[in-house]
């Protein structure tokens, strides 16, 4: 049954600590190990320090604080997602974040090149992000929130977002085989697109892509979906 108490509000810095978790837990999905843990090779706690100051950091990446929104119960954050247009003036390159964050909390910069070409080569399936495309990213909800109409609140409150913006199409990614958000996505109005494959990444994650899924974006029907948890 879905909360009858579920207020989406523009995250804060405050929201730091948990919009860590949340773009953790999105990488993650379904694996055991995301980008980050292949790129970094470092422990959940400094990952999640670097993510919080990345949600933080003057360079304004796609997981800046500036991008979610969050859903709160009762004043508690309980899921969280972001979108951005690739169009935006001040958007930097999530690269660009990550090792202003690396150097900045005191990790070795002498490895900071193997960390951005690991990631460069994850970068193989990882989904273009379209000028003029409402790009939605980091989807996540607390485990005991689950199946409670939380995700539903934030697909709405975001495509009304791009809307707003007069942006015509949203764009989101899953990686390949994960049926649960593919299924979530498509109950949210989202058709999949496009599926991008490659050996490299499938030896590096242990999935053999991502899938691009799309949606047109009309106020008029952003209410007008089924829960999608």
């Amino acid at each position: 049954m879905a909360y009858s108490n579920v207020a989406v509000v523009p995250a804060t810095p405050d929201h730091s600590a948990f919009l860590a978790q949340v773009v953790l837990a999105a990488s993650r999905s379904q694996l055991a190990r995301g980008p980050f843990d292949v790129a970094l090779r470092l422990d959940d706690r400094d990952v999640l320090d670097i993510l919080e100051w990345m949600t933080l950091s003057e360079l304004v990446s796609n997981c800046h604080f500036t991008k979610f929104l969050v859903a709160e119960i009762d004043g508690e954050p309980a899921g969280a997602l972001a979108a951005f247009d690739a169009a935006e003036t001040d958007l930097l390159p999530l690269g660009a974040a990550l090792s202003d964050a690396y150097s900045g909390l005191g990790h070795d910069e002498t490895g900071l090149a193997e960390v951005m070409n690991r990631i460069e080569a994850l970068r193989r399936c990882l989904p273009t992000a379209v000028p003029g495309t409402w790009t939605v990213e980091w989807v996540a909800v607390d485990a005991v929130h689950r199946r409670r109409g939380i995700c539903a609140a934030l697909m709405r409150a975001i495509l009304a977002k791009g809307a707003a913006r007069g942006l015509r199409e949203a764009q989101i990614s899953t990686y390949t085989g994960n049926d649960a958000a593919i299924k979530t996505y498509e109950r949210a109005g989202f058709r999949i697109e496009s599926e991008r494959r490659d050996p490299q990444f499938s030896a590096v994650l242990g999935v053999p892509g991502m899938i691009t899924m799309l949606r047109n974006v009309f106020s008029c029907t952003l209410l007008i979906f089924a829960a999608v948890e």
